[in-house]
């Protein structure tokens, strides 16, 4: 029967019992296969689902295909045009949420983008929400300097004049340095940082905050300094006003002392004046007497003679 199947073509059958033989044959022939392969047959409904679902397989695997190089070619033109200085967002903040495999990418973009402009409150929003996909060591340590740089930029070195200024600047250096030295990025203590540049980095921000800090001794003595010579100066005021009330006192002792001699003197002339006028008083009361004496006696002796 086999060798009948082999060489039988089912169009050259003239007759309807002939046909109906062969698919029974047909039948037969492909139960027998399945039950010497172990497998059951595949019917027409099967083979048809199985076509589709390679086809949803096909579609599904272009689909993807032509998702990643669009976001390549996306990304791709991102970088061409920051690198001539031209700053286009609006398609890498399409990729915020189409990019799954590498979320971070367009974080770690639109962030240097705002670094850049000099945004940097932006920048490091960006920066901080790129770390939240927890990208590679590789891919992780560019961000957390970026993050540090944006940080460190934040601060007006020029506009530091009182304490509180200086340790805010102090506080965000530390900051800064210890975004270096979360993941290893730069070592705390020594120098065995996985990344070169964040080692480097973070001596700088060593470098600033020892800077920081000797100019708040300096200006600490300064104002120690500035306290000894006001305290030396007023000390200088008190004394000369001392003196100066000293000697006022002294020139009004002596303009009352002058005042008091001067009455003593104009006193004692007056005195004077009165006593030599009552001298002269009596003087001439003294004289005036002794001539009455003798008007007298010489009457007296006129009258002896008259008589």
């Amino acid at each position: 029967m086999s060798e009948k199947m082999d060489i039988f073509e089912p169009d050259q059958a003239g007759t309807p019992e002939d046909k109906k033989r062969l698919s029974s044959d047909l039948e037969f022939h492909v139960t027998e296969r399945g039950k010497k392969s172990g497998k059951a047959p595949m019917t027409p409904k099967t083979r048809f689902r199985f076509l589709l679902l390679l086809d949803g397989l096909l579609v599904v695997a272009l689909v993807i295909l032509v998702f990643f190089l669009s976001r390549h070619l996306i990304n791709r033109s991102f970088v061409d045009k920051y690198e001539k200085g031209v700053f286009e967002t609006k398609k890498e903040e399409k990729l915020k949420d189409l990019n799954i495999v590498e979320g971070y990418l367009p974080w770690y973009n639109l962030g240097n983008v705002e670094y850049k402009n000099q945004n940097y409150d932006d920048a490091i929003a960006n920066y901080k929400k790129a770390l939240e996909y927890h990208p590679s060591n590789g891919k992780e340590c560019p961000i957390r300097i970026n993050l540090a740089l944006a940080m460190i930029h934040k601060i007006n070195f020029g506009a530091i004049a009182t304490d509180k200024d200086r340790e805010r600047a102090i506080n965000q250096l530390l900051a800064a340095r210890a975004v270096l030295c979360e993941e290893g990025c730069a070592d705390a203590d020594d120098d065995f940082g996985h990344s070169e540049e964040a080692e480097k980095l973070k001596k700088d921000i060593d470098d600033m905050i020892d800077q920081l800090k000797n100019q708040q001794q300096n200006q600490d003595q300064n104002q120690d300094q500035n306290q000894d010579q006001n305290q030396n100066q007023d000390q200088n005021q008190d004394q000369n006003q001392d003196q100066q009330q000293n000697q006022s006192q002294s020139d009004r002792e002596k303009e009352i002392q002058d005042e008091l001699e001067q009455n003593r003197q104009q006193n004692q002339q007056e005195r004077q004046q009165t006593q030599d006028q009552y001298n002269n008083q009596q003087d001439n009361s003294s004289g005036g007497g002794g001539g009455s004496g003798s008007g007298s006696a010489g009457d007296n002796e006129n009258s002896g003679k008259n008589w």
